[in-house]
C-alpha cells in the first residue's frame, strides 16, 4: 500500500495527471470541432504541459543543486528535463502558425515565473492577474492550437468558443483558488480574497450555466459532455474547503476533463 501511495504521489506531484487532463481538453476540441491532429502535436501538448507545470511549481530545482533534495523532486527534475528535450524536438515538427501559438503561451509562462522590474515582480504577483494568465495559456494550448490552421478570427462563433473555453478554465481553477485562499498572499487578490468564498461559489455556478448554455446553442450533439463536467465542477466547488485533502482537487477536480472527453469518445 505504501508503494502504491508513493507511485500515486509521484504521478500527481510530477504533473503527469494535469498534463493528461490538458491533453483531454485538447482532444475535446478535436472531437467537438471535427479537426484532425497528428500524434506529434498531441505528444507536444502533453510533454510541453508537463514541463511547464513542473517548471512553475519546482523552478528552484532548475536553479539550485540537488543537495538535500528528496528522491521525488529529483525524479520530477529528471522527468521534466526529458519532457523539455522531447518538447523542443517536437516543436520543430509544427508549422509556423502552431509555433507562433506555442511561443505566445511560452512567453506568458516566462513572464508568469521570471521576476522583472528590479527582480521583485512577475505576472503572478500582480493583483488579480494570476488566474487569467493560467486561463489564457490553457485556452491557447487546448483550443487555439488545434484550431489555428482553420480559425476565422472575424467569425463571432470563433470568439464564442474562445470565451466558453476561457470561462471553463476559470471554473476549473476556482476550487483551487478557494483551497489556496488562506495561504496565498493578500497582494495576489485572488477571486476568493476579493469576493469571499460564498460569492466565489456563486460565481462558479453562474459560469457553469453560461458554459452549458453556449454549448447547447453551438452544438446540441455535445452539450451533454459540458453538462456532465459542469455538474461535477459545481459539486466540487460548492463542497470545497480550506481544510480538505489537497489531493481532492489535485486528482479529482483535475480529472473532470477526462470524463468529458470519455463521454464524447463513447458517444
Amino acid at each position: 500500500m505504501e508503494k502504491f501511495q508513493s507511485y500515486f504521489e509521484f504521478y500527481v506531484k510530477s504533473s503527469i495527471h494535469v498534463a493528461l487532463m490538458v491533453l483531454c481538453m485538447y482532444q475535446i476540441s478535436i472531437i467537438e470541432l471535427k479537426l484532425s491532429s497528428s500524434i506529434e502535436l498531441r505528444l507536444f501538448v502533453f510533454l510541453g504541459t508537463l514541463f511547464a507545470y513542473n517548471f512553475v511549481k519546482y523552478n528552484y530545482l532548475f536553479f539550485n543543486s540537488f543537495e538535500g533534495q528528496k528522491l521525488v523532486p529529483k525524479g520530477i527534475f529528471i522527468l521534466s528535463c526529458l519532457s523539455l528535450i522531447f518538447s523542443v524536438y517536437l516543436f520543430f515538427s509544427l508549422n509556423l502558425l502552431e509555433m507562433s501559438i506555442t511561443i505566445i503561451a511560452s512567453f506568458l509562462l516566462f513572464l508568469y515565473i521570471i521576476p522583472f522590474y528590479n527582480k521583485k515582480y512577475n505576472l503572478r504577483t500582480i493583483e488579480g492577474l494570476k488566474i487569467h494568465i493560467v486561463a489564457s495559456c490553457w485556452t491557447l494550448v487546448t483550443l487555439i492550437l488545434p484550431l489555428i490552421n482553420t480559425i476565422d478570427f472575424f467569425s463571432s462563433s470563433t470568439w464564442v468558443l474562445i470565451i466558453q473555453r476561457y470561462l471553463w478554465i476559470i471554473l476549473a481553477i476556482l476550487p483551487f483558488e478557494i483551497f489556496d485562499s488562506q495561504m496565498d498572499s493578500e497582494e495576489l487578490l485572488t477571486i476568493p480574497q476579493f469576493l469571499g468564498v460564498s460569492k466565489t461559489k456563486l460565481l462558479g455556478i453562474f459560469l457553469s450555466l453560461i458554459i452549458v448554455f453556449i454549448s447547447f446553442l453551438g452544438s446540441s450533439n455535445f452539450w451533454f459532455a459540458y453538462l456532465l463536467m459542469a455538474i461535477l465542477y459545481v459539486y466540487f466547488l460548492c463542497s470545497t474547503s480550506i481544510d480538505q485533502s489537497p489531493y481532492r482537487n489535485l486528482f479529482w477536480v483535475e480529472a473532470i476533463p477526462f470524463l468529458g472527453w470519455l463521454s464524447l469518445y463513447l458517444y
